[in-house]
């Protein structure tokens, strides 16, 4: 039997709803989501975690509505639990805007056999340093001891702990479970400031460029 999948966008950060080039960050998330829920053969369901303050700013997206703390694992997982059923969930920051959905479906593949969660990652390749509560350097850090994650985290409903509360993953993950990861691309680097979108302008304008 073909398992059902819910694909999550979740709005991590009030950022999502600023604009980047014609669309908002949310709407350019979102319709990477669409997309691969339209290539991918498995049956999808689209969905969007929210806050419950900004449940009214999505209300017009004609898709399921998750009502909890996004950043927070436990109040994601009781949403979830209490959401539409499914069998897998990719759960995809809103803040990921330029991820493509070639990363969607690498992190799909690699969700066989017994591995229960598959989420990308990429080498940390910054300088990174260790520093006192006064900004004194105390030491470098060794980065290859780091990873730089990104989304969708593909999670099977059966190894999700709906008792947990802290993760290191969107939603907290059964003792035990399988994991693995995925390269990661470039561009589906993360929106963390208001900054940062000028930077990501320039990548969509050049993904436009190479795709004439």
């Amino acid at each position: 039997m073909t398992p059902s999948l819910k694909v999550v966008v979740a709005i991590t950060s009030p950022i999502a709803f600023q604009p980047l080039n014609k669309n908002s960050i949310l709407h350019t998330s979102l319709g990477v989501a669409k997309a691969f829920s339209i290539e991918t053969s498995i049956d999808t369901h689209l969905a969007i975690a929210a806050s419950k303050e900004n449940v009214d700013l999505v209300s017009d997206l004609n898709c399921e509505v998750l009502v909890c703390d996004p950043n927070s694992p436990a109040s994601f997982a009781d949403a979830l639990k209490s959401s539409q059923p499914f069998d897998l969930v990719a759960i995809h920051d809103s803040q990921r805007p330029l991820t493509s959905t070639t990363q969607f479906h690498r992190t799909l593949e690699a969700l066989i056999g017994d591995v229960d969660a598959v989420r990308p990652a990429a080498a940390f390749t910054e300088t990174l340093k260790a520093v006192t509560p006064e900004q004194i350097i105390e030491k470098t850090i060794d980065r290859t001891s780091m990873l730089r994650i990104s989304t969708p985290e593909i999670i099977r409903f059966s190894a999700i702990d709906f008792e947990a509360g802290e993760s290191t993953w969107f939603v907290p993950v059964k003792t035990g479970m399988k994991s693995s990861t995925v390269d990661a691309d470039p561009e589906s680097m993360r929106i963390n400031s208001v900054a940062d979108i000028p930077l990501m302008e320039s990548f969509v304008h050049w993904q436009q460029t190479i795709a004439r």
